[in-house]
């Protein structure tokens, strides 16, 4: 007996950018209805109060990241038998695995196609091979519209977050500690929402900076001053690399030249 159509998805990111995505493209099916959350303990309240057909989660997340909201979720008689599909960056199988093991009906891999990802879903929702009813070939000129216009959106806060970067570098110049999971928030978006929308080398430097700053929090020796500094310094030298990806990719960005003040620059 085939499924009932797939009515509404709740989709789980803290990245604003992809979340437009995700819901600019899925409300373009019709019949689809489709909300966003930007934590996972938001994603539990409004799958109490709108209960979806199926819930579209990333796996990274500040707080309560998607495998443990997923777990939460499991411990709920309401919610245990909701759908959930994950979204990550992780590639390797094992990690893939373990996120099948948990008891998601399916991963998609990031970056993502906004035109295929209908398609996806609903192979996954039928348990198919392929997808009916799928959004094919180069999709609705609508979509690319949106994905165009959402582009320019990310370059735009992308710009704003280089400065906002040097000036939380210069925080935890001055010593202020809350400093580090800031830079390492706005720099794990930025890889994430990068990759997402075609620019790898926007992504690889926030990815390279997360990193940097992921790998001394995860240490269990303690930092101290001199080898904070150094990565201090090695943070500022690779948020000008950044600011420098962004302002190249506004050469290649789509209405960008016409519509736009690339980042930088004086009307």
């Amino acid at each position: 007996m085939p499924m009932r159509d797939l009515q509404s998805v709740l989709y789980v990111d803290d990245d604003p950018d992809i979340c437009s995505v995700v819901q600019a493209t899925l409300r373009l099916v019709p019949g689809l209805d489709v909300q966003t959350a930007d934590s996972g303990e938001r994603a539990i309240d409004l799958a109490y109060e709108l209960r979806p057909d199926l819930l579209l989660m990333d796996v990274m997340m500040p707080g309560l990241d998607g495998p443990s909201t997923f777990r939460r979720m499991r411990e709920s008689a309401l919610l245990s038998a909701m759908p959930v599909i994950f979204m990550t960056a992780k590639v390797l199988p094992a990690e893939i695995a373990q996120l099948l093991q948990l008891g998601a009906i399916g991963v998609i891999v990031k970056p993502f196609d906004p035109l295929k990802l209908y398609g996806e879903l609903l192979s996954l929702w039928n348990k198919e091979s392929t997808a009916r009813d799928s959004i094919e070939g180069g999709g609705p000129a609508e979509v690319q519209a949106q994905v165009d216009s959402l582009t320019v959106n990310f370059l735009q806060r992308a710009w704003a977050d280089v400065i906002n970067l040097a000036k939380i570098i210069e925080r935890a110049h001055a010593g202020d500690r809350s400093a580090f999971p800031e830079i390492e928030r706005i720099c794990h978006s930025i890889h994430g929402a990068g990759a997402m929308f075609g620019f790898p080398r926007i992504s690889e430097e926030g990815g390279a900076m997360a990193r940097m700053i992921s790998a001394v929090t995860a240490s269990a020796e303690p930092c101290n001053s001199a080898s904070e500094s150094a990565l201090l310094h090695l943070l500022l030298e690779a948020s000008k690399q950044l600011a420098q990806e962004v302002e190249a990719a506004w050469q290649t960005a789509p209405q960008s030249a016409a519509m736009f003040q690339a980042p930088g620059r004086v009307k």
